[in-house]
């Protein structure tokens, strides 16, 4: 038989009596003659925990764990009982169980000091870095105090393991809130990794939220510009500005360049100006798409907005050479409803490139920062197009152009784009007609939508640029103009055909009155030329004003002699075309039979009458541009 020691024997004693009080008597008595001794003092608190004392247990486990945590080893049942009770500390009020509330009970008898050193042992203990960052954060919850001795490993370690979702989450959702107005020190190097991780995860958070993503897009950039904040308060950086919604893209550049100004290296090495000016981009970016992409009111189609050179009634401008440097972004006219505040978006990615990219270091790093968002690229390939286009560059362009194949890019975004450059690259060719018939092909069959453009074309000299929504009326009128703008020079030869005149009369009824003034020059012409043949009157012209200017012409113009339909369509007998001068009356009688009918058709769909004179009048239509 095994001779018991005293401090065993008093033990066995507490544990065989059936009587509490008795038990509480002997274990007080090993108490008193073995404080030191780890297995009385255990057995002191398992009576107390057992007759469900949460004041007394709370003393006896103090007394413990500020007795015994600093032994060689620190006990198991010690190590068991504390696990136990952090676990029931973690769990939401109303989910534990009797034995996990009284953990919960006990606990808030003991002090802090106590309470502190239990959770630090139990995240020394803890078997993997994700428990024991479930422990220092709620140490930290619990102790405030504490923050600034145990946030920095706790956000190494967070940001270390953020390609877990779980060390992610914990990092988004717990640490940062808790530790934003009391910022800890960290070392340079993970600030700039917290930096970069939280700009990765909110944008990605954003972008892929489209059930609600105006609101999910203004809370993930004020939580953006608070870390860029929270980092900024770490590393003693000049204060930067907050999210604000309404705020101009210029009050932030406005402040990147009052930083840069400041900065010794000048943006070489200067990790703020690379966060700050990255972080605009994207915001300006995001506002230019959006704003380049018009959504439908039913909230299914987006309808794309592009930037092309505005045309001007002269000859297209000479090609710019390549390697031109980008300098200013010419003055952009918006066309409704796209924002007015579109042009400055790009204007403020425009600043944030070229400072991004005004030294390799910083090249290097922008391009690490933004790789990692997948959808930032179509973006980004979307303005840099743009920004050529802005710079005259046409060659870029027309490269871009070329690589945007297997891209986002529609066919019919391609196709506008590829006929704007090849409009401002030098004189017209037949190439340029062989792209309105491919734009026409990739045209919506639905009904014309959207509006006219309001500032298609310009007499200055100076280079406007526009953007334009691709919606069927504004991509007619933008072919119609330009055609227009081609053909109306030629207005000024003496020998123009009547078959130019016919046809800048057809196009001029789009938009009208827009054109009004090019047909009364036209008409100026035919009196004093004092005839006109347009076979194709009947077929595609039908605007009222139009009309009754032929009619005034026949009526106070007998000595003007006017060909406007076709032999077969002459309603009189005999084959001869419709005329204003003659004996027969019945020449007459058709001509107004022709009027009234073209009267009748002034409220025919303009947009498909100049659709269907596109597609059938090409051959016509490129001679007149290109006769002499």
């Amino acid at each position: 038989m095994d001779v018991l020691s005293n401090e065993k024997y008093l033990i066995a004693r507490a544990k065989e009596s059936t009587d509490p009080y008795k038990a509480k008597a002997w274990i007080i008595a090993a108490k008193t003659l073995f404080p030191n001794d780890f297995g009385v003092q255990f057995e002191a608190y398992e009576i107390e925990k057992n007759a469900n004392n949460f004041e007394e247990a709370a003393k006896c486990l103090s007394y413990i764990v500020m007795t015994f945590h600093g032994a060689h080893q620190t006990p198991t049942s010690l190590l068991n009982e504390i696990s136990l009770m952090t676990n029931a500390l973690r769990i939401p009020e109303g989910c534990t169980t009797p034995e996990q509330e009284f953990y919960v009970k006990m606990f808030q008898y003991i002090s802090y000091e106590v309470q502190h050193q239990i959770l630090l042992l139990t995240a020394a203990h803890s078997n993997n870095n994700l428990d024991h960052c479930r422990l220092i954060l709620l140490l930290l919850k619990r102790f405030p105090q504490a923050i600034s001795t145990h946030a920095p490993r706790l956000l190494e370690t967070l940001i270390q393991n953020v390609a877990v979702p779980s060390f992610k989450e914990m990092l988004f959702n717990e640490a940062i809130p808790l530790v934003y107005n009391r910022a800890p020190e960290l070392a340079p190097k993970h600030v700039h990794q917290l930096m970069a991780v939280c700009f990765e995860y909110y944008l990605n958070q954003m972008l892929s939220d489209a059930d609600d993503r105006a609101r999910t897009s203004a809370d993930c950039w004020k939580k953006i510009f608070e870390i860029l904040d929270f980092c900024g308060k770490i590393l003693k950086w000049e204060p930067f500005v907050l999210y604000k919604k309404s705020w101009s893209k210029d009050v932030y550049w406005q402040k990147i360049i009052h930083i840069y100004k400041l900065d010794p290296f000048q943006s070489t090495e200067s990790k703020q100006i690379l966060f700050c000016a990255t972080i605009v981009f994207v915001l300006a970016l995001q506002d230019y798409i959006g704003y380049s992409k018009l959504r439908s009111k039913d909230g299914i189609t987006d309808t794309d907005v592009i930037l092309v050179e505005a045309l001007k009634d002269a000859p297209p401008e000479v090609k710019r050479r390549a390697h031109d440097a980008v300098l200013e972004i010419p003055h952009i006219l918006v066309n409704a409803p796209v924002s007015p505040d579109a042009p400055n978006c790009l204007l403020a990615c425009q600043s944030c490139w070229q400072l991004l990219h005004s030294n390799d270091v910083m090249k290097a790093d922008f391009a690490q920062l933004i790789l990692c968002i997948p959808q930032l690229s179509g973006w980004v390939q979307k303005f840099l197009i743009d920004l050529y286009v802005c710079a005259g560059q046409h060659e870029e362009t027309a490269t871009l152009l070329q690589a945007s194949t297997g891209t986002a890019m529609s066919q019919l975004e391609k196709s506008v784009r590829q006929f704007a450059l090849t409009l401002v690259q030098g004189p017209p060719t037949v190439h340029l007609f062989e792209q309105i018939v491919v734009i026409l092909k990739h045209l919506p069959h639905a009904p014309a939508g959207g509006q006219y453009l309001e500032n298609v074309s310009l007499g200055q000299t100076a280079r406007v640029l526009m953007l334009m929504p691709l919606t069927k009326r504004a991509i007619l009128h933008y072919l119609v103009q330009t055609l227009i703008v081609l053909l109306k020079p030629k207005l000024i030869d003496p020998e123009c055909s009547s078959s130019l005149l016919g046809n800048l009369l057809v196009l001029s009824q789009l938009n009208w009155p827009h054109e009004s003034t090019t047909v009364e020059i036209i008409f100026e012409l035919i009196k004093s030329r004092r005839q006109f043949s347009y076979l194709h009157f009947t077929s595609y012209v039908i605007q009222a004003e139009i009309i009754e200017e032929f009619m005034h012409l026949w009526t106070h113009s007998p000595d003007v002699k006017l060909e406007l339909a076709m032999p077969q369509q002459s309603l009189a007998t005999g084959a001869r075309r419709i005329g204003t001068r003659g004996a027969d009356k019945g020449v007459k009688e058709d001509f107004k039979l022709i009027i009234r009918q073209q009267v009748a058709r002034s409220n025919d769909d303009i947009d498909e009458l100049l659709l269907q004179f596109l597609q059938q009048q090409q051959v016509a239509l490129v001679q007149n541009v290109f006769d002499k």
